[in-house]
C-alpha cells in the first residue's frame, strides 16, 4: 500500500505543474491576441515570468 503522504506530495507536485502550464498558456494566449477584457488570473504575473514546459 502507497504511503499517503507521499500520495499527497505527488498530487501537490502535479497541481503545481498544471498551474503553471495553464498560466504559460494564458501568457501565450495575451501574446497572440487573446481577448484583451478578460479578467486576470488570481496572482498577478509579470508577462516575462520563464515557464518551463516538459
Amino acid at each position: 500500500m502507497k504511503n499517503p503522504f507521499d500520495v499527497l506530495r505527488s498530487k501537490e507536485q502535479e497541481l503545481l505543474k498544471v498551474k503553471r502550464e495553464v498560466e504559460a498558456l494564458r501568457i501565450a494566449a495575451r501574446l497572440l491576441g487573446g481577448d484583451e477584457s478578460a479578467a486576470p488570473s488570481e496572482g498577478k504575473t509579470n508577462s516575462r515570468q520563464r515557464v518551463e514546459m516538459p
